[in-house]
């Protein structure tokens, strides 16, 4: 099986400029070195050898023409992992990682680079699959990526992120809790399997005699047995092998304690006494203990490079005729992110997260301002915003007028403030002079709408009574709306009447008019609001020439522009 060697820094930068000026001797190279790799994870995302070899063919086609538009020309394997892993994800993520159970583990890593672990009396093949599907099956898919990366492949945290399209801080958090849960898993299927091993070979007891003192029930043991604490650090003994230097890290998440928990838990089992006894003795379960789950993951099968692709990539690459197809296959890779690198189907773009960011952010505060303003309540002065309307049209309350039977007449709207009100009839015909308040003085004058008195033998006829004004409604709320009507009548005689208001937010149509015996006028009531108005409440007041008082009430909510 050919062994692969790690590309330097300086080797990437001359394969992207040979590929920039079409060097064919570079995709050569290229593909020399990155051919078995990339035709290995991508057999193993996809379980499909078919599959992988068009997935490695359309990688170095759209990398012979789009790779050399990167930044930073030392992330070609972060490229080249990441236009594969594109097309891998449009085919469906897979639930679990694809190996030939068939084929056997090696004694060295997939990549020459990796840390060569002793791995001299590991158990044989068929129960290494094993383990390796139960190690990966505790991760979930985007995870067991990231490890199947960072182990087999031997990409470092700044390249896997670029790759995977997140940060190398991310990626580096993520390729250690997913190792961490896989050595939990792998402990525990471990121990699981020397209890099992240790049941098989206890002899049966015999019926009416006691159990040995010395061998008590593992399930005993884990019973009598305090839970172990949670560490603050992953034990050095449990680390795998090929974890370096320890590293310090801040406050762990939620996930890695879990882990650091069932790792413990796995201790435990482990140090049950009949199974350590059982283990001490038996070759199998000595075995067993001595795989770690990096190194199990580095040795796993790796697939043959078909002979035939390499022909079929430089012939695509280079043959004239074939321009056209070559341009399909960049424009199906899809678009690369501003740093060059081909962006992930599975990841927002920087332009994406920013507008959701930034739409997030407008969203939140206004939301907080209305939930504001309503948790305030009426009665809060001052301020304007409307809100999308509550009611299409103005809410009146009918209530009684303030002299107890107050009726609308009619619907005339009223003149220009200091004139009279709309057209009324009257007894003697209609008039549209206005009308001259009441004084006391010795002579008033007449009403000018009034008929005139028609003489009379016995003396002059004494002035006509003043009338009643009468104000509908007496509540008005305005939701949705900025406009609502005020109805003024007369009983009983002329009136005249003048109106102010609470606050600057009311503003009346008239401030003084004067209605005719049984006729009717109309105010129109408007509320002036700024970009935001806040809901509040005003009064309207209305005083005749008798000087009686009657007052409106005017509601409204929040409102928007």
């Amino acid at each position: 099986m050919p062994r692969l060697s790690p590309s330097e820094d300086v080797a990437d930068r001359k394969l992207v400029q040979g590929l920039n000026e079409g060097d064919e001797a570079a995709l050569a190279t290229l593909y020399d070195e990155y051919g078995e790799r990339l035709y290995d994870y991508a057999l193993s995302m996809t379980g499909d050898e078919k599959t992988a070899a068009g997935i490695v063919h359309d990688t170095f086609i759209d990398a012979c023409r789009r790779a050399p538009r990167m930044r930073d020309h030392l992330h070609l394997s972060s490229w080249l992992y990441g236009a594969a892993r594109r097309r891998c994800i449009r085919r469906g993520r897979p639930r679990h990682l694809y190996w030939d159970r068939d084929a056997e583990f090696s004694d060295a890593p997939f990549l020459e680079c990796a840390d060569a672990a002793d791995t001299s009396g590991w158990p044989p093949s068929a129960e290494l699959h094993g383990l390796l599907r139960t190690a990966l099956a505790a991760l979930d898919p985007v995870d067991q990526e990231a490890v199947l990366l960072a182990f087999r492949h031997d990409l470092r945290p700044a390249r896997l992120g670029a790759a995977l399209g997140m940060s190398g801080r991310r990626a580096a958090v993520r390729v250690r809790r997913g190792g961490a849960e896989m050595e939990a898993a792998l402990a525990a299927e471990v121990a699981r399997a020397v209890r099992a091993c240790a049941a098989s070979e206890a002899p049966a007891a015999v019926p009416g005699e006691p159990a040995e003192e010395g061998r008590p029930a593992a399930v005993a043991v884990l019973a009598a047995r305090p839970p172990a604490p949670i560490p603050d650090e992953p034990d050095a003994d449990d680390a795998p092998e090929e974890a370096g230097p320890p590293v310090r890290r801040g406050p762990l998440s939620a996930g890695l304690w879990q882990t650091l928990h069932r790792r413990g838990a796995a201790a435990e089992e482990a140090a049950d006494p009949s199974a350590d006894e059982h283990a001490a003795d038996c070759p199998d379960c000595r075995a067993r203990r001595r795989v770690r789950a990096a190194p199990l993951l580095r040795r796993a099968p790796a697939p043959v490079l078909p002979a035939a692709l390499r022909h079929r990539v430089m012939h695509t690459a280079t043959d004239p005729e074939l321009a056209g197809y070559r341009a399909d296959i960049a424009a199906r890779g899809g678009a690369l992110t501003p740093e060059g690198l081909p962006s992930q189907p599975d990841v927002p773009s920087p332009f994406t997260r920013r507008w959701l960011f930034t739409g997030g952010g407008m969203v939140g505060a206004l939301v907080a301002a209305v939930v504001a303003a309503l948790a305030m309540g009426p009665g809060i002065g001052g301020g304007t915003l409307s809100w999308p309307p509550f009611h299409n049209q103005p809410s009146i309350k009918h209530e009684g007028g303030h002299d107890g039977k107050g009726k609308d007449h009619g619907d005339h709207r009223g003149g220009p403030p200091g004139s009279s009100g709309a057209p009324s009839g009257t007894p003697g015909g209609t008039s549209g002079a206005p009308l001259q308040p009441q004084t006391d003085e010795k002579s008033p004058s007449p009403p000018a709408t009034s008929a005139p008195p028609a003489p009379s033998p016995s003396g002059p006829k004494p002035p006509a009574r003043p009338g009643v004004l009468v104000v509908n409604p007496g509540t008005v709320e305005m939701y949705g709306t900025k406009t609502a009507q005020v109805s003024l009548s007369a009983r009983n005689g002329p009136v005249t009447w003048t109106a102010m208001t609470s606050n600057g937010e009311l503003v009346l149509s008239q401030m003084q008019g004067g209605v005719a015996r049984g006729g009717t006028a109309s105010v129109t009531v408007t509320l002036r609001t700024a970009i935001i108005g806040l809901p509040g409440q005003g009064t309207l007041t209305f005083t005749d020439s008798e000087g009686a008082v009657h007052r409106v009430t005017v509601k409204w909510g929040a409102s928007l522009l």
